[in-house]
């Protein structure tokens, strides 16, 4: 390629970001702004550092990823996922959804579960995020303070059918706390969203990902170690039982797994919380005296470990 040729696009490229006009951010794009990067893992470090040594045990953390997947003008839209170490326990990696924009010499960097982020994202433009994800945004960030444990959600997979639980509640790593996490696994191995929102992917590695459900009840939901995972766009909204992917063994930001099931998490925010006396499908969740123990109680029927639940829906 000449290099004029490569001068007309980079300059065709560049005019249309500072325009305002809606690009897929690529790297010529992305060097028009060098500490973007830097300043969301900041970000993400700063909120979530600390917390992610302690759960995972660790004096070093690996560096977070930048994924921008959007960006109009001074505005950038993507994730940041701190991916855990490999064969560290039975956990997931840390995903946040990041809005960035340009404000004078710096950029202003917002993750999503906080009042920041829903204040950036009622401004941003088409070209950003839509109107279905701005009203999402703020029927997550309104809901969450009224949130009780009967979350409206159901399980990851159809009604009325049944699947084991393969690890009781436990850490997002494992044993670390809040034990905001299960494991779950069967049926045609299908897994769906357990509610009405917006779909996000992470850490994209070949067939798998970090799937990560906004819902606008003020929770979100994660599904880790899955393939075959869902086309949709991110940003595209699921209805509850829309198909995501297939339980496995994937590790696409490390982790480990023994036997195919779909790791399933509760959040507020990007900040996990626990399942302890949630409701979740018609079943109020109990942790154990250690992880991945516990039970599920529905009225006078109470399941433990390796049991089969069946999803009631929300």
């Amino acid at each position: 390629m000449s290099r004029s040729l490569s001068a007309r696009r980079f300059t065709a490229l560049f005019s249309a970001f500072v325009a305002g006009a809606a690009v897929l951010v690529t790297p010529s794009a992305i060097a028009a702004a060098p500490d973007l990067a830097t300043t969301v893992r900041s970000a993400v470090l700063q909120q979530h550092g600390e917390a992610l040594k302690r759960e995972w045990d660790t004096q070093t953390l690996r560096e977070p990823l930048f994924e921008p997947t959007r960006a109009s003008g001074a505005w950038v839209f993507g994730s940041s996922t701190v991916p855990m170490a490999h064969g560290q326990d039975h956990g997931s990696p840390h995903m946040a959804l990041f809005l960035a924009r340009k404000e004078r010499s710096a950029w202003r960097v917002e993750l999503d579960g906080t009042s920041g982020f829903a204040e950036l994202a009622a401004l941003a433009p088409s070209g950003v995020l839509s109107d279905g994800e701005k009203r999402t945004f703020a029927a997550n960030q309104s809901s969450r303070a009224q949130a009780l444990a009967p979350t409206g959600l159901g399980l990851p997979w159809p009604v009325n059918v049944s699947w084991w639980m393969g690890g009781g509640p436990h850490g997002n790593s494992g044993n670390s706390r809040p034990f905001s996490s299960i494991d779950f696994n069967g049926g045609d191995g299908r897994v769906l969203s357990a509610g009405n929102g917006r779909v996000y992917k992470s850490c994209v590695v070949g067939r798998s990902a970090l799937v990560k459900v906004v819902h606008d009840n003020g929770y979100s939901t994660t599904y880790y170690h899955m393939y075959n995972l869902t086309t949709l766009a991110n940003g595209s909204a699921v209805r509850t039982g829309t198909y995501l992917g297939n339980i496995g063994n994937e590790l696409p930001c490390g982790g480990s797994s023994t036997g195919a099931h779909v790791h399933f998490s509760l959040l507020r925010g990007n900040s996990h919380v626990s399942v302890h006396g949630m409701t979740i499908g018609g079943w109020t969740f109990y942790e154990g005296s250690q992880a991945y123990g516990g039970y599920a109680q529905r009225g006078s029927t109470r399941v433990g470990v390796g049991g089969r639940i069946t999803n009631y829906g929300a």
